[in-house]
């Protein structure tokens, strides 16, 4: 009974000389599979995290609040006129975190959480009064985008018999009498993608905006006047949408552009007509009232 175990033994002390004597050898490959790896965690080094908004792992989060201009495709536009790109899964509530009935609108207040990492708002929090501010506005500048992809424009290229110079070019619009007073216009371009707050006029009286901007003699581009939104985009004398205006850019200093908009695309149909102005010490009643009144 004791000769199996002779045997394993004497089987056991061939393998242990043949390792002494180097006569039994591994290939070097299988040694280093086995040499040990240091463990590392995923959450080694966790970035910091806010406690009512989850940013991407790249970044830290900085809040800049400010009054809403416009919300659409993606973007949000404070009245600084500048457009911010949007987390699809942004998180949108109110000042304290909980959820809200407000909508990102025109004139809302909100307090956007940036994650710095990669430039987008992954937090919206909304509010009918200012917020406190935590991030200066230069902090977030630099995540400001535009809304369409950057490239060269062959419109913008100097044309035969333009010089490319630069022109100051002064839009001019009268808008309808029934335009609410605190509404602001807007001049939206083809080369601005589109977006119906690109260029924000200056209200020169109750019924005239302006505009001022510097092109390049030779540029050909179409424009509409809005509102703030396509829904309240001009519309023609009969009501009914009109094409874009047409503009070319012509060899001199400056150049000055005339419009009238005639309804809005949002417009009541029963809402008081102002006539040309709005009431004044000189001129109490400026409406228009019916015959023989």
């Amino acid at each position: 009974m004791n000769n199996p175990v002779r045997l394993v033994f004497a089987l056991l002390g061939a393998v242990a000389l043949a390792l002494g004597t180097g006569a039994l050898q591994f290939p070097s490959s299988a040694l280093q599979a086995a040499t040990p790896v240091p463990y590392r965690s995923a959450f080694e080094t966790p970035p910091p995290l806010s406690a009512t908004a989850t940013p991407s792992p790249s970044g830290r989060v900085v809040r800049y609040s400010g009054q809403l201009l416009d919300f659409q495709k993606g973007f949000v536009f404070f009245t600084t006129g500048d457009g911010f790109r949007i987390s699809p899964d942004a998180k949108i509530d109110d000042a304290a975190g909980g959820p809200t009935t407000l909508k990102p609108q025109t004139r809302v207040y909100a307090r956007a959480a940036f994650d710095t990492g990669n430039g987008a708002i992954v937090e919206l929090a909304l509010s009918t009064k200012p917020l406190p501010n935590e991030a200066s506005y230069q902090e977030i500048q630099r995540f400001a985008v535009t809304l369409s992809t950057e490239a060269p424009n062959p419109e913008l290229a100097p044309r035969e018999g333009f010089s490319g110079r630069d022109v100051l070019v002064t839009f001019t619009v009268q808008v309808p009498p029934r335009t609410p007073f605190t509404d602001t216009v807007y001049l939206a371009t083809d080369i601005s993608g589109w977006s119906a707050t690109a260029i924000r006029m200056d209200r020169i009286d109750a019924l005239h905006y302006k505009i001022t901007q510097t092109f390049k003699s030779g540029t050909k581009f179409l424009y509409r006047y809005t509102r703030g939104s396509w829904q309240s985009a001009e519309r023609g004398q009969n009501g009914l949408e009109v094409p874009p205006r047409q503009f070319l850019v012509r060899n001199s200093d400056t150049q000055n552009v005339d419009n009238v908009v005639y309804h809005w695309g949002d417009e009541q149909s029963n809402a008081p007509d102002l006539g040309n102005s709005v009431p004044t010490p000189y001129q109490p009643i400026p409406f228009k009232t019916p015959p023989h009144r």
